[in-house]
């Protein structure tokens, strides 16, 4: 049998303990005495449980990650790859193809201050580029054509625009910072984009991609 998890058990301990001292407040006519020595107990009690509740969740928001883009790789020549972006925030997919071994996602991130991530808010991410890079430096150095692609927004208002001039808001932003990630390009393989507390990272999502990854590493 699952043991529930510890932000499950705290809310449900906090709603326990509000109930009771509800029910004791109620009491405070009938048993005055008795109800304001149960008081001094519960409420000092439930208001630490509240709190403590409210600590874990904050922590257990910072350390979430959302998925915000899925990228699959398909061999189309020597060095020449098609590669399909798939976004999770509503943006079309877009197709590019690449030259090189690596594919790099470029973006740009928000992040905001710890009260506010701590109340729920999440980083925000804008996806700005796609480029395909070599291994060998000589190669990067003598390429005689960059792949390297817009990335669509797909959006009527520009949010990202609209932070900026609203200062208010603004002051709330711990760091505003350009972030990539790259991986070997490598025919079938699928990776994940994900957003985190830190920025961008990647994971493999299929056999070919977690494996390419590990020779990445280990070469």
């Amino acid at each position: 049998m699952a043991l529930p998890e510890l932000d499950t058990l705290l809310l449900v301990t906090s709603g326990v303990c509000l109930l009771l001292s509800a029910l004791v407040i109620l009491q405070i006519r009938r048993r005055p005495l008795r109800t304001c020595c149960l008081s001094l107990v519960l409420v000092p009690l439930t208001g630490a449980v509240v709190v403590l509740t409210q600590d874990v969740i904050s922590y257990r928001l910072l350390a979430e990650e959302e998925q915000v883009a899925k990228v699959f790789v398909a061999q189309s020549g020597d060095q020449r790859f098609d590669i399909v972006l798939d976004r999770f925030n509503g943006g079309p997919s877009q197709r590019f193809t690449l030259n090189g071994d690596q594919w790099m996602l470029e973006g740009r991130v928000l992040r905001w201050q710890l009260p506010m991530a701590r109340m729920g808010l999440q980083n925000l991410v804008r996806l700005s580029r796609v480029s395909g890079r070599y291994q060998s430096l000589e190669q990067e150095r003598n390429q005689t054509q960059r792949s390297v692609y817009a990335v669509e927004s797909g959006e009527l208002v520009d949010s990202w625009q609209w932070l900026g001039d609203f200062k208010p808001l603004r002051r709330w932003v711990e760091v505003d910072f350009g972030n990539a990630v790259f991986a070997p390009l490598q025919d079938g393989a699928v990776y994940a984009v994900y957003l985190g507390r830190s920025g961008l990272f990647l994971k493999g999502e299929n056999p070919i991609a977690i494996k390419a990854l590990q020779d990445w590493s280990s070469s």
